[in-house]
């Protein structure tokens, strides 16, 4: 537990599923001081994280505040999650009979039991990258003419101009579904893009999505007890994902970082 972090506090909303928005709002409305439309802004990215950074003080009074309202809460230490490891990839994986088998496909490798499952999060990612892309580019038609009638008066050999190098940057956005299994000792995450679905057998399809899909299906069924996220609760009852605000990858960090914390807290307390 770090120095800086000690006596700050967030509250989380306690269920699986998010809260209802319209109170998530309120409540957030009332305890920050905002508007409504601050505080709709700030409820659509909270993913149940409902005050952060608080004193304890402060995060007791926000507990009643959500008491008053019905919504269930806890109180979890700042220190405890910095705590939660960043994410392994993984690039292929088979479970069966109780055993999940996971490797990156060189160095990386594990076994799980089903029971060491804690959450299992799915959501539609956007992944941006940045490429640097060389070009040559001589002098435009305007130029060349200038300097071929500057040549043609002066018969001066000038030349036509000189081509030169550029670079620039070119900024690509990829949709990706991505999957994260939250272990008792690490966290895997998965990407669409680059996941073998050989675990699927004659399940498996040419579509990576649906792959993806048949995929997060078979790991709810192999951890029951796993909390799953709004995605992977969507993809189970075959609602669309497209209406759940993952605006950036940030949206689905710091919603699995919430199961996380919830399910170590109440696997601490033997619920």
């Amino acid at each position: 537990m770090t120095e800086e972090k000690d006596g700050i506090f967030s509250v989380i909303a306690a269920d699986e599923r998010l809260p209802d928005f319209i109170l998530a709002a309120k409540i957030i409305s009332e305890s920050r001081g905002v508007n409504r439309d601050d505080a709709g802004r700030i409820a659509r990215h909270s993913w149940g994280f409902i005050g952060e950074n608080l004193n304890e003080a402060a995060a007791d009074e926000l507990l009643a505040r959500c008491a008053l309202y019905g919504v269930k809460a806890v109180k979890t230490a700042a220190a405890d999650l910095a705590l939660i490891k960043p994410p392994l990839r993984i690039r292929k994986a088979v479970f069966a009979a109780g055993i999940f088998n996971y490797t990156d496909g060189n160095s990386l490798a594990g076994t799980a039991a089903n029971d060491d499952i804690l959450v299992i999060s799915a959501a539609p990612v956007k992944e941006e990258t940045t490429k640097t892309i060389k070009t040559t580019e001589g002098p435009s038609g305007q130029e060349r003419a200038i300097r071929f009638g500057i040549m043609a008066v002066t018969g001066l050999p000038i030349g036509l101009g000189k081509t030169k190098e550029i670079k620039k940057e070119v900024k690509t956005s990829d949709l990706s579904f991505c999957a994260d299994i939250v272990l008792k000792t690490a966290i895997l995450s998965l990407s669409s893009n680059d996941f073998d679905f050989s675990c699927l057998r004659e399940k498996k399809t040419y579509s990576s999505q649906t792959n993806f899909r048949i995929m997060c299906a078979e790991l709810a069924a192999f951890a029951p007890r796993a909390l799953k996220n709004a995605g992977l609760s969507a993809i189970l009852e075959s609602r669309p994902l497209a209406l759940l605000p993952y605006d950036t990858e940030g949206d689905f960090e710091k919603e699995t970082l919430r199961l996380s914390v919830l399910a170590r807290y109440y696997a601490n307390r033997g619920v």
